[in-house]
C-alpha cells in the first residue's frame, strides 16, 4: 500500500491551486510532479485528474513518495489551518444528496415535520424501496468559509455527511463495482434552510427541495479529498458535527439505509456519473430541527468524518443592504 496522503484545492491571489497534501504540509502539486521527474496528465483541477482514477492513484502515490523522501518543508506552501481551502475537487460536478438514510434521523424527522400522523404511527419506520436523493444545484464553498443566514429564514440547520467523490465515469453500475467508481471521499454539511423544506401554500406537494436546500454557502466541502484506497471500510466511519464545541451529531456510516453502493447504483440508473461528481450520503440524528434548535449569527459549526478532516463555519448574517449591492 502507498504511504498516506491527501488532494486539495486552495485559494490565491491568481486563482486556484491543486495541491498534494501529506502529513498536514500543502504542496503545489503541479510542482511536486515536476521536481519528481513524473508526468500527471494534463489538469487545471483536481478533478481533470479522477478520470481514470486507479492508474492516476499510482503516479499520484509515486509523487508523494518523492516528496517524502526529498523534504516536505523544501516546498511546502503552508498547512491546511494557514491556507484557504477550496472545495477539494476544484470543479464539482453533479451534487446528489441522499434523504431519509438514517432511521434514527427519520423517526425524529417525522415527529416535526409530520404531526398530523398519528403519535403511534410515527416511530414506524417503512420499509425501503429504493433510494431517495435530490440534486442541491448552489455552488459550494469551503470547509472554512462562512455560512451565510438569509434574511427572513429563521430555521437554519446543519446536516453532517460523508461525501462520495466520482473518478471513473459510467452509467448503471453494478453495486459488485461501484468501489472502481469512487476516487475518494470528504466531509460535507448539507446546511439546510426549514422554513422553506415544507411548502404551506402546497400542501399536497410539501417538499421544495430547491427552496430548502440550495442557498449560497449551503455546501461547505472539505477540506481535503482522501483516496479511496486509504479508507478501508467506508461502512464504518465515524460521522460528528458540533455547534460551539457541543456535540450535536454522533453517528457512523455503517447505520445508512442504503449504502454508499446501492446509491451509485440507483443514481447511475438515471444518469451518467461523471469525475467531480459528488455524491452525498445522508445525515444521523441531532440535526437542529430535531432538537429544536437552529443556527444564529456568530456560531461555529464543526463538522467532522472519520478520515476526511474537519470543517470549521462561522454563521454569519447576509444583510438586506449587501443584496440590494
Amino acid at each position: 500500500m502507498s504511504s498516506f496522503f491527501q488532494l486539495g484545492t486552495f485559494a490565491r491571489d491568481d486563482g486556484s491551486l491543486p495541491a498534494l497534501v501529506i502529513e498536514g504540509a500543502v504542496l503545489d502539486l503541479r510542482a511536486a510532479a515536476e521536481r519528481a521527474g513524473l508526468a500527471l496528465p494534463p489538469f487545471a483541477a483536481i478533478s481533470d485528474l479522477l478520470g481514470d482514477w486507479d492508474a492516476t492513484f499510482e503516479r499520484l502515490s509515486a509523487v508523494a513518495d518523492h516528496a517524502r523522501a526529498d523534504g516536505l518543508q523544501a516546498f511546502s506552501l503552508g498547512t491546511v489551518e494557514s491556507l484557504r481551502p477550496c472545495p477539494p475537487p476544484g470543479r464539482v460536478g453533479k451534487m446528489l444528496f441522499a434523504a431519509a438514510n438514517y432511521s434514527d434521523h427519520v423517526r425524529n424527522m417525522r415527529k416535526t415535520f409530520t404531526p398530523d400522523i398519528p403519535l403511534a404511527d410515527q416511530g414506524k419506520q417503512l420499509p425501503p424501496l429504493r433510494p431517495y436523493m435530490f440534486g442541491k444545484i448552489n455552488v459550494p464553498t469551503g470547509a472554512f468559509d462562512d455560512i451565510i443566514l438569509p434574511p427572513g429564514m429563521e430555521r437554519i440547520d446543519w446536516e453532517a455527511e460523508l461525501m462520495v467523490v466520482i473518478g471513473t465515469p459510467g452509467l448503471a453500475i453494478r453495486p459488485a463495482e461501484a468501489h472502481r467508481h469512487i476516487a475518494g471521499y470528504m466531509t460535507g454539511n448539507d446546511v439546510s434552510c426549514r422554513d422553506r423544506t415544507w411548502r404551506e401554500d402546497r400542501p399536497t406537494i410539501r417538499s421544495d427541495w430547491l427552496g430548502g436546500k440550495s442557498y449560497d454557502s449551503f455546501a461547505p466541502l472539505g477540506p481535503l479529498l482522501t483516496p479511496r484506497q486509504f479508507v478501508p471500510d467506508h461502512a464504518d466511519l465515524a460521522i460528528r458535527l458540533w455547534v460551539n464545541g457541543e456535540l450535536k451529531q454522533d453517528g457512523n456510516s455503517r447505520d445508512m439505509t442504503f449504502g454508499i453502493e446501492e446509491q451509485i447504483e440507483y443514481a447511475s440508473s438515471m444518469m451518467t456519473l461523471l469525475p467531480g461528481d459528488v455524491i452525498a450520503t445522508g445525515t444521523p440524528a441531532g440535526t437542529g430541527q430535531e432538537r429544536g434548535e437552529f443556527l444564529k449569527e456568530g456560531d461555529i459549526v464543526e463538522t467532522e468524518v472519520e478520515s476526511c478532516g474537519r470543517q470549521r463555519n462561522r454563521v454569519v448574517a447576509r444583510r438586506r443592504a449587501e443584496i440590494a449591492a
